[in-house]
């Protein structure tokens, strides 16, 4: 084991884990999520169980303790540190955060964890463990009059699931940071997105950078930067000077396409299927690589004016999704109108591509497929090496 543990315990816990071997003591935490909890995950390969708390059928913001997760350790429950400043393991939470972070993104739902409740170890009362009083209150969501944002976070999951997890002990430590960053990065955009959209939106963007960073590739050519970046503007300049120009002003610009380029391309990489319930063709973005290369940009431009320029996000995308009907759910799209006007600002319908909602199960999509990258490319550098 590493002899600096700070920041990841989860990872270094199922390094060491081994059924072979007694834990050094055990502790239970609730997560509280307002998803409806199926299955339970409580077999003998991993050091994390998710027990199901039998809460029944939940619903937006309606936020409940759903599951107990019974950690055991094999590594001490404290990080080690050194007497330098040092961040590569940093993301601003305890095991128990990484663990929830990773549960949010793996199920597409809100998670949090809270405090323990239980512990077994050597100060123990027997059998039982020692039962511990939190004096938390469980997490708030608050759903607006209009109903929910993200109304597709709220749903049926079933934690077995999450075995998944399990697999990440193959990863390098660097490689499970940036998984929990992201994760992190995501979970908390569900969390915030019915009180603090605009910030929602950053954070969901912020979740694909992260992402992209560890995964990013230095192959790309300027030109194949400004196409991917801004494929109008490409468009543009070969109509009116073929390569040559959109070549020559891809040098020009180069210095501001990197990380517009390494996020579209990052994205379009591990590209996702299409969710499985859809609204009628009319109101439906097109799930394709070539129609969510000029959304992705679309919503980068967004995400810098706001960063840069302190221009929020478009409020038409900040609210929830437009109804279809009862039987097609949802609108896609982020509006269905041909413009938005609202709070002094005035939007075209293809400046407003795409909703909050849909964009968050594109993120998840991506985040899940890059996971299982990961793991995938592990194993086959593994059994490649093997005599």
């Amino acid at each position: 084991m590493s002899d600096n543990t700070g920041g990841v315990l989860s990872y270094w816990n199922l390094k060491e884990f081994s059924p072979k071997l007694k834990p050094k003591s055990i502790s239970e935490f609730p997560l509280y999520t307002d998803s409806h909890i199926t299955g339970e995950l409580n077999d003998e390969i991993g050091p994390y169980k998710f027990l199901n708390m039998i809460l029944g059928i939940n619903g937006p913001g309606k936020i409940c303790d759903a599951i107990t997760l019974r950690v055991f350790w094999y590594v001490d429950d404290q990080s080690s540190y050194g007497l330098k400043t040092d961040t590569s393991k940093y993301h601003g939470g305890w095991v128990t955060d990484e663990i929830a972070a990773l549960v949010s993104l793996k199920l597409g739902i809100r998670v949090k964890a809270g405090k323990a409740t239980r512990t077994y170890d050597s100060h123990s009362d027997g059998y039982f463990g020692t039962p511990r009083s939190t004096r938390e209150k469980p997490p708030e969501v608050k759903i607006g009059s209009r109903g929910p944002v993200l109304p597709s976070v709220v749903k049926t999951v079933n934690i077995t699931d999450l075995n998944e997890i399990y697999s990440l002990r193959s990863l390098d430590e660097e490689q499970y940071v940036s998984l929990v960053r992201a994760s992190r990065m995501y979970q908390e955009a569900l969390w915030v997105a019915e009180s603090e959209p605009e910030l929602a939106w950053l954070m969901l963007v912020s979740s694909l950078e992260t992402a992209a960073c560890q995964w990013s590739s230095d192959e790309d050519t300027n030109v194949d930067r400004l196409r991917a970046s801004k494929p109008e503007l490409a468009e543009m300049l070969f109509e009116v000077g073929g390569e040559i120009l959109v070549e020559k002003v891809a040098n020009e610009i180069a210095h501001t396409l990197g990380a517009t380029s390494k996020f579209i391309k990052f994205c379009l990489n591990y590209f996702p299927a299409p969710p499985e319930n859809r609204p009628d063709e009319w109101a439906r973005v097109k799930w394709s690589k070539t129609g969510f290369r000029g959304i992705l940009s679309k919503i980068y431009d967004y995400r810098s004016a706001a960063l840069h320029g302190g221009t929020p996000f478009p409020a038409p995308l900040c609210g929830p999704p437009d109804c279809v009907s009862k039987e097609s759910g949802v609108a896609e799209k982020g509006v269905l109108a041909l413009a938005a006007h609202t709070l002094g600002g005035s939007w075209k319908s293809e400046d407003l591509p795409i909703s909050m909602d849909s964009f968050q199960i594109f993120v998840n999509g991506v985040l899940n497929n890059w996971w299982r990258s990961l793991i995938e490319k592990k194993l086959t550098n593994q059994v490649s090496r093997a005599p």
